[in-house]
């Protein structure tokens, strides 16, 4: 029988467990929650490279942050809105985690989209898209 680790599993709580302790919004994996959230859904495991005794794989992780403006896109709500996703940014950039021992290498935010949901528009987001390699050895 084999054995394995569920290497996603770990780059996902490893990456809840960094952004809640960075900032005092809750973190969730199912559902934005009160007047402002960070959901956080896996997107892609693919393969990067094989080699003798294991592999790297991409792993694609998308934070969406979430804010309940009341019914108004403010300069002050995108402002809040901007910041976070700013932090978040910045907490993943190469002088500080792009590179966690035994769950990731070259992480980084690669992209930040801003949306106003479609349905109610008190609410506004930014889709934080969150890449890293990790190596699965055997």
């Amino acid at each position: 029988m084999i054995t394995y680790t569920n290497k996603i599993n770990n780059v996902i709580d490893k990456l809840a467990n960094l952004v809640a302790d960075e900032v005092s919004i809750p973190v969730t994996f199912n559902e934005h929650i009160g007047n402002h959230s960070i959901l956080i859904t896996p997107e892609e495991d693919n393969l990067n490279q094989i080699l003798a005794s294991g592999q790297t794989r991409d792993y694609t992780i998308t934070m969406s942050y979430q804010l309940n403006t009341g019914g108004d896109m403010s300069e002050n709500a995108f402002k809040q809105l901007s910041n976070t996703a700013e932090h978040l940014k910045r907490l993943f950039a190469p002088d500080n985690n792009a590179n966690v021992t035994d769950y990731w290498f070259n992480g980084r935010v690669e992209n930040v989209t801003y949306e106003r949901d479609e349905e109610d528009e008190s609410k506004i987001r930014a889709i934080i898209t969150f890449n890293c390699t990790g190596l699965e050895a055997s």
